[in-house]
This record gives structure tokens, sequence and C-alpha cells, in this order.
């Protein structure tokens, strides 16, 4: 996919984290020390960040920090997350994208550096015939979601962090009358196990 396969993309938001020891991967920290997961949380929102800035021309960082100097190197716009839960946070940003003129938003998070281009691609073929797109993954979340109009109810009550995340999300969208398009289960980074799995597919910064 490139730039020239994109022009009707959607405006891109990364969730990303500062790097800040301690605050992220903790799960990892059950093999590794605070600043290797560190690492590893930095690698992998590298990773992300500009993939989606090589495939698609409106990618914004939406970070808990914007202060925090790893997000200068690129170049591209910062926002806030915001308060409240991370649906509220979702929300919020969607809205603002419609809002400005967005055709569609794309959500992503840093927890898969080993997604293939062809799944990014698979979301922006199946928002012309669908509301939203959902890439899902083992541990019940999911690791993208696309919506060519608003749809905020997908994002209330909702138990963020649970096995429940993508259950219940296609209960709201079916009550909404919402169209949703899955694409194939994958996976997220969240563990030391998990790591182990990505290793044939994106090289961690650690020799682990």
């Amino acid at each position: 996919m490139n730039h020239e396969e994109v022009n009707d993309a959607p405006h891109v938001f990364v969730m990303c984290k500062a790097p800040v020891a301690g605050r992220v991967k903790t799960r990892l920290m059950t093999l590794y020390s605070a600043g290797e997961a560190c690492d590893i949380h930095r690698a992998m929102a590298e990773t992300v960040i500009e993939r989606a800035a090589r495939l698609f021309f409106n990618v914004s960082i939406a970070a808990d920090d914007i202060s925090h100097p790893f997000f200068e190197r690129f170049g591209l716009p910062v926002v806030e997350q915001g308060e409240g839960d991370l649906g509220a946070r979702m929300s919020r940003l969607m809205r603002q994208a419609f809002d400005e003129g967005a055709g569609s938003v794309l959500f992503l998070g840093t927890d898969s550096p080993h997604m293939a281009e062809s799944r990014l691609a698979d979301v922006v073929a199946r928002l012309g015939d669908h509301d939203v797109v959902i890439g899902p993954v083992a541990d019940g979340g999911y690791d993208l979601i696309a919506m060519s109009k608003p749809a905020p109810e997908l994002f209330e009550g909702i138990a963020w962090g649970s096995e429940h995340v993508l259950r219940q999300s296609l209960e709201r969208a079916k009550g909404s009358g919402v169209s949703v398009a899955l694409l194939d289960q994958s996976f997220d980074l969240d563990t030391p196990e998990s790591l182990e799995r990505v290793k044939a597919l994106w090289q961690p910064p650690l020799s682990v």
C-alpha cells in the first residue's frame, strides 16, 4: 500500500503513551527490567507511528503527555488524549476529526508492531462497504478500529482492558444498527510470551 492507494484514507490516530520506565509495558516486567520494558515500548511505538506515516497522509499522535520529547522526532501533529477512560478519549478525538471534515477515522494502538501492511489496506477497502472495521485480537480486544461515520456508542459502557472489549463493542454496534466488518484475528504484544511469538514478525530491540 502506498500514498496513491490511500488518497481517501482515514484520519489516523496513534494512541501512544510516552516512554517512561515503570509506566509502560508493565506486564513485560515479570521478565524484563522497567528500563528494558520501556525500550521495547519505545521501539514498538516508533514502528507503529512510522508505518502509519508512511502509508497514510493524515496521521496524528494522540499522546498522554504531549510535552515528552519522544514525540518530536516524527514531525507529526501531537494531540492530547485528554481525560477519561480509553473510550471517552477515542470518542472525543473521533468527534473532533469528523467535525473538521474527516471522511473516516482510524485508531491504532502501539501493541502491534508486527501488524502487516495488508491489514491496514484491508481496513481502507472494507470501510467502503461498512460503517465500522475492527481488528480482533486473541485477548478479546482489538488492535484497530475504524469508522466511516461517527459511532460514539461503540466507546460507551466498555470494560476496557478486559476480555470483553470486542464482544461488548459488537453488541453496541448491533444495538445501534451499525454495520461492522471484522478482520482476521491477530494478537497484541503484551507479555513475555507474546514477545517470543512476535520475534518471527518483528525484531525486538533486545537480545531476548
